[in-house]
């Protein structure tokens, strides 16, 4: 188990230095990837927005894949809910 996992593991648990852990060594990574896949302007929201997600869901994580591609996950699944959501509200602009 890599060390990330073994973070997000023991957040999941309760161990709240270990959550400060996973999520000071996750942010970087988490905020380029909203940056580039989202928008660059909203990159700050938009990772507020994959641990407003995430950090509820530590405490029924498993362990089956690593950490780190469980969360770029979640910020995959924030970033495409975004790009949806301005997509439908330039459509709803567009008919006016």
């Amino acid at each position: 188990m890599d060390e990330l996992t073994r973070l997000a593991r023991a957040a999941g648990e309760g161990d709240r230095v270990a959550l400060a852990a996973f999520v000071r060594q996750t942010q970087p990574e988490v905020w380029r990837l909203c940056a580039r896949l989202g928008d660059r302007a909203d990159a700050d929201d938009l990772t507020q927005e994959v641990y407003l997600r995430a950090l509820p869901a530590l405490a029924r994580f498993r362990g089956d894949s690593s950490a780190r591609t469980w969360l770029l996950q979640i910020a995959r699944y924030v970033c495409a809910d975004h790009v949806r959501r301005r997509t439908r509200r330039r459509r709803l602009l567009d008919r006016q």
